[in-house]
């Protein structure tokens, strides 16, 4: 007797499934491990130091403050007396750098203020879908069971003289009245800060310049385009290009074709708009996803100044 083994075509998909995300995965790795510093080759000299340090070095004019410290250094090492001059020039470069760093938090600070409100704002919407899912518990509740109960213990009362007709017609009052409470939960608040632009505003309006939110240094990091790629693009011009291409919908991929398009999803997200809307859940979590990637963009900064800190650290 010979036995069959039949493989199911659920199981194949699933080993389908699997190795598509193992994939995807380790690519999100790979583009990850681009961005962090290297762990076994620290900088040594001004050789060493990666491109992209010095291109936001001098993009943030400390690199001849750098030339200079590396040249003394150079001098004292070699025998010369030139102590005084040379830590005045250290001090100077760690000052710069724990200036631009301190400025790097500053702006995070500004940011978390943002996902604060944002988060609040979700809290509150949560709330309310709580509120509603509850609302329509109960609906269910009246509708799969109460009024018949309540219909047989009127027979067995011998109560007949209040019909069924009766009792359906309060039964339906009663889950109109939770449906309309419930809708009236899912629907959200209006907009009460209409007119009051947040941090990202700022980044699809660079002719107006840095708001009191963006240190200058900080806006001229985003200002930059990054020397790992060919094109001239910025930083602030690939958040935003990015930001455009999924239609602003950061978290839930999907793009809004909604009346006003593209345009009003971004006035809603940056709290541009000068009309009232409801929040939702979805915007506030787009919105938020956006604030993230604008931190990790800043405090790439930090690495880059880190990078710096080594060097000076190192013994030629």
């Amino acid at each position: 007797m010979g036995l069959t083994l039949t493989v199911s075509p659920y199981i194949g998909l699933q080993t389908a499934f699997a190795k598509s995300s193992q994939s995807q995965l380790s690519q999100q790795t790979e583009r990850l491990d681009d961005t962090r510093p290297s762990q076994t080759a620290q900088p040594q000299s001004l050789d060493t130091l990666s491109a992209e340090a010095k291109s936001v070095a001098n993009d943030l004019e400390i690199w001849n403050a750098i030339l200079q410290y590396d040249a003394l250094r150079s001098r004292r090492n070699s025998g010369e007396q030139i102590g005084a001059e040379y830590i005045e020039a250290r001090q100077n470069l760690l000052e710069t750098l724990m200036y631009l760093s301190e400025n790097v938090r500053t702006f995070v600070h500004f940011i978390e203020e943002e996902i604060s409100k944002a988060d609040a704002v979700n809290a509150m919407i949560a709330a309310r879908r709580d509120r509603a899912l509850k609302l329509n518990t109960y609906g269910d509740l009246i509708s799969g069971g109460i009024s018949g109960a309540i219909g047989g213990g009127l027979a067995i009362a011998d109560l007949n003289h209040i019909s069924y007709d009766t009792i359906d017609a309060v039964e339906g009052v009663v889950q109109t009245a939770l449906a309309v409470m419930s809708l009236k939960e899912q629907r959200g608040e209006k907009k009460i800060e209409k007119g009051f632009p947040n941090i990202l505003a700022r980044l699809f309006e660079p002719e107006k310049g840095p708001s009191p939110s963006y240190p200058d240094c900080i806006w001229r990091f985003l200002n930059t385009p990054e020397s790992s790629v060919t094109t001239l693009q910025t930083r602030r011009q690939k958040l935003v290009d990015e930001w455009t291409k999924s239609g602003f919908c950061v978290s839930h991929q999907h793009i809004h074709k909604k009346k006003g398009g593209l345009n009003e999803r971004r006035e809603r997200i940056t709290n541009l708009s000068q009309q009232n809307y409801r929040i939702t859940a979805e915007l506030i979590e787009d919105r938020i996803a956006m604030l993230h990637q604008l931190r990790s963009t800043v405090t790439r900064l930090d690495v880059l100044i880190l990078e710096i800190l080594t060097y000076m650290r190192s013994k030629p």
